[in-house]
């Protein structure tokens, strides 16, 4: 008798973990590229290099008692050495969502502009500027919440300290920075194939100086009708240093622009073309980089080519540079 109790003691500490329902996922990026140095004249290739990205995610969902439920997403990341976009979410099963997140978590880090492989340039190997979460607090502790209707989601985040540490553990103190805060919308608004997003992202200075915070402002809209889709999005970023006594001045404001239409040639290959646009006050020119892109699902895995031009790189008149780059990306 001891025995059978002491077996079924056994398998209930075993199979209690169980009652949790947990996913892995996970992905291997390759890529081979190369870019030129931005120049006035005779731009010079940098060399070509062989690039690596792995991810390993764990998604782990227990229901409570009281019919709410809590979902654990940890990201491994081998580029960023570690854990990297770990949020618990937890949720009463009826659109209102309460995050509490290590690094992961934002509502101004969107993207509703189509690509082929990367809607924006910045994320396959170039040479452009274009920041459309500028000012977000992505990648630092926050706490906010969320609500999901038919037409889309609000959310609201928040974190004590914009300049604090995300690697410091659980006793974590404060690193002198001011607070930080973003709010939104993402959604469709009830139309099939239609995508909109607007948020705004608010960085205060650590103490209070006579100088305005830092505040962006993120808009945009895209619409896919089928084999074609085609979309475009807005940062404002005002006051990006937090120098400036009014945010009306020019002395330090910039406007990031992204542009995409894509068309589906097959069921598995897509053509794209992306154009970013960095227009900062204090500079001379408007920097533009345009993206011809094709990507090729082999179900499991995808190829992906990218081509880029920018010109007038970081504002400066007649200072080009090319870019290219092959991804292979396998997940599981």
């Amino acid at each position: 008798m001891k025995k059978l109790l002491a077996t079924t003691a056994l398998v209930s500490v075993i199979a209690a973990p169980v009652l949790a329902e947990t996913k892995i996922a996970g992905s291997l990026e390759t890529t081979f590229g190369d870019k030129e140095t931005p120049a006035t004249t005779s731009p010079a290739s940098r060399g070509a290099a062989l690039g690596h990205e792995v991810k390993v995610e764990f998604v782990s969902t227990k229901e409570f008692n009281n019919g709410w439920s809590a979902t654990l997403d940890l990201e491994n990341m081998e580029v960023n050495d570690g854990f990297a976009d770990t949020e618990v979410t937890i949720s009463n099963g009826a659109g209102l969502s309460l995050y509490i997140s290590k690094d992961g978590g934002s509502f101004h880090d969107w993207t509703v502009v189509p690509g082929a492989y990367n809607a924006r340039p910045a994320d396959n190997v170039s040479n452009d500027s274009a920041s459309m979460d500028a000012n977000t607090i992505h990648g630092v502790h926050n706490l906010g919440f969320g609500y999901k209707t038919d037409f889309g989601t609000f959310g609201f985040r928040y974190a004590p300290d914009h300049q604090a540490s995300n690697t410091a553990g659980d006793k974590a103190a404060g690193a002198g920075g001011g607070s930080g805060h973003e709010y939104g919308f993402q959604g469709s608004l009830g139309v099939e194939g239609l995508s909109v997003g607007i948020s705004k992202a608010v960085k205060q200075n650590e103490q209070t100086n006579g100088k305005d915070d830092a505040d962006s402002t993120h808009y945009g809209i895209a619409y896919n009708m089928g084999q074609f889709a085609f979309g475009v999005e807005r940062t404002t970023f005002s006051d990006k240093s937090n120098s400036d006594n009014d945010t009306d001045t020019t002395t330090n404001d910039v406007d990031y622009t992204l542009y995409g239409v894509t068309y589906a040639a097959s069921d598995n290959v897509t053509l794209g073309i992306n154009i970013a646009q960095t227009d900062e006050d204090s500079k001379a020119e408007t920097e533009e980089t345009t993206q011809l892109e094709i990507a090729y699902n082999l179900g499991g895995a995808t190829v992906a080519f990218s081509h880029q031009q920018t010109e007038d790189n970081g504002g400066t008149a007649g200072s080009d540079a090319d870019a290219w780059s092959i991804t292979y990306k396998q997940s599981f």
